[in-house]
């Protein structure tokens, strides 16, 4: 099925519509262009530091008009899956905390530490090395481990920052472990979830990102169409290192509308 016939976009987006707080030429009209063909776009994202209100008022501020409805992430996802028989020593954001408790997630803090059954580790953006030592002491004591995304930076203005991924590498030679499952891209739960909201086939879908080993591996995995858009942190170099294929490798989101108008 051709670009311009997808009922379906399933958008990442800083990197991808936009760089910290950095509209890229291009987003709005390919936004528009998707509603008037009759399509849908649904944002992705696997930043589980804030929550989806923070997204549509950064999306405003862009001139980005959003509803809730519009946004899925990987602590959506991550909440849908979580147990909720265990106690989680969250390693992550007040937001993430905030998500999961409304979910029904019971988490502990470091007071109560020996409450915890689990860890789950998020995007922290207020990470102090305190929380780094809470984790050790409990993948020490061998409870479970999850993380919400694998993702290893997040670009920002001056570059990149270490964002979930980066985490688990360090623990992984601290505590010499690894999380027992991952949520969000690449895995193909947070792309199903959003075909079955918005009624759509895999066939109709196609995904659009600037990592190989997230975004394009997510399509690859859920068996949809992807694009990679080199504006952000991925390079055409990933793509044979992490061994997954988009369908399209496009400069910006300004050469996917004039691809998409011109009926590709």
């Amino acid at each position: 099925m051709k670009l311009s016939e997808k009922k379906l976009f399933l958008m990442d987006m800083d990197g991808t519509l936009y760089l910290s707080d950095t509209l890229f030429d291009g987003s709005k009209d390919f936004l528009s262009a998707v509603r008037k063909q009759g399509g849908r776009y649904v944002f992705l994202t696997n930043n589980s530091s804030r929550g989806t209100d923070s997204y549509m008022e950064k999306m405003a501020r862009l001139g980005i008009e959003t509803e809730a409805d519009d946004f899925l992430t990987s602590a959506d996802v991550a909440a849908a899956r979580l147990d909720k028989s265990e106690v989680y020593y969250v390693c992550g954001t007040g937001s993430l905390k905030r998500q999961l408790r409304e979910a029904g997630i019971r988490i502990a803090e470091t007071e109560e530490l020996d409450r915890a059954t689990a860890v789950l580790l998020g995007y922290d953006t207020e990470l102090t090395y305190r929380k780094l030592e809470d984790c050790c002491i409990l993948l020490g004591r061998g409870v479970r481990y999850f993380a919400t995304h694998p993702d290893m930076v997040c670009p920002t203005w001056y570059g990149s920052a270490p964002d979930c991924g980066s985490v688990i590498e360090m623990l992984a030679v601290a505590a010499k472990r690894r999380p027992e499952r991952i949520y969000g891209k690449p895995q193909p739960d947070i792309a199903y979830a959003a075909m079955e909201k918005f009624g759509c086939t895999p066939e109709e879908t196609c995904i659009v990102g600037d990592r190989v080993y997230t975004d394009i591996a997510c399509g690859v995995n859920a068996g949809i169409d992807s694009v990679l858009m080199l504006s952000g942190e991925g390079t055409v170099e990933d793509i044979e290192h992490y061994g997954y294929e988009p369908t399209y490798v496009m400069e910006n989101i300004r050469e996917l509308y004039c691809r998409m108008l011109a009926g590709e």
